[in-house]
């Protein structure tokens, strides 16, 4: 089975074999809900990128390959007794479409966007070349990239900030009858620093709930 490094190598060279001969291409992660058409001849396949590469207890982070979803990264980290900072919903959203979207939830009050639990990624430009970027290492690069959509090159890497996990999240549904004061406690709750999640939900002008999480033993 080729490594990481090996892959990698196949989608620089075939980046650059386009971008030497003027061709647009597409990227394949595997999976598409684009209903547009596409010339297959330009494709460039990265959908073998689906691999926890490793999980850190020392330093609570991990490496990750783009194409791999939540659900996978999750179970892989609490094997280690961790958890990423920012989980998003659904299952099947891969890290790398969190960060190339900014993706957000309810641990974002206390992390920032998805993005910003990513301390770097691995690239390879639109010449083919493969670098890495950082907040001290091609930091404009990492900045632009984050919510870009992927538009700036192919994402092969990622390493990315863990928190410690416990067994339990105690969940508190707290019910509102108006807009105001839904929004209002939505506030006050990001500012209390016992909760780890705070999410919301405005049902209609005189139903709304705030849910609070926080993690237990």
């Amino acid at each position: 089975m080729p490594s990481h490094d090996e892959h990698v190598a196949q989608v620089s060279s075939a980046v650059r074999a386009f971008f030497e001969n003027g061709q647009p291409l597409h990227i394949f992660h595997g999976s598409t809900n684009s209903t547009r058409p596409v010339d297959h001849s330009r494709i460039v396949d990265i959908s073998c990128l689906s691999n926890v590469l490793k999980v850190n207890p020392s330093s609570t982070t991990a490496l990750v390959e783009p194409n791999v979803p939540m659900d996978k990264l999750v179970q892989a980290t609490l094997s280690h007794g961790l958890v990423p900072r920012v989980v998003m919903e659904f299952p099947g959203i891969t890290v790398g479409g969190g960060f190339a979207g900014s993706a957000g939830e309810s641990s974002s009050f206390r992390y920032g966007y998805f993005d910003q639990t990513v301390r770097s990624i691995e690239v390879v430009l639109a010449e083919g070349q493969t670098i890495t970027a950082s907040s001290t290492e091609n930091a404009d690069f990492f900045k632009g990239a984050t919510g870009s959509l992927g538009t700036l090159g192919v994402i092969t890497k990622l390493e990315l900030r863990l928190i410690p996990a416990s067994y339990f999240v105690k969940l508190v549904y707290h019910p509102y009858s108006t807009i105001h004061e839904t929004i209002k406690a939505s506030k006050q709750e990001t500012e209390n620093p016992d909760n780890d999640y705070v999410d919301g939900i405005i049902f209609s002008r005189v139903h709304g709930v705030v849910m609070t999480g926080q993690l237990i033993n």
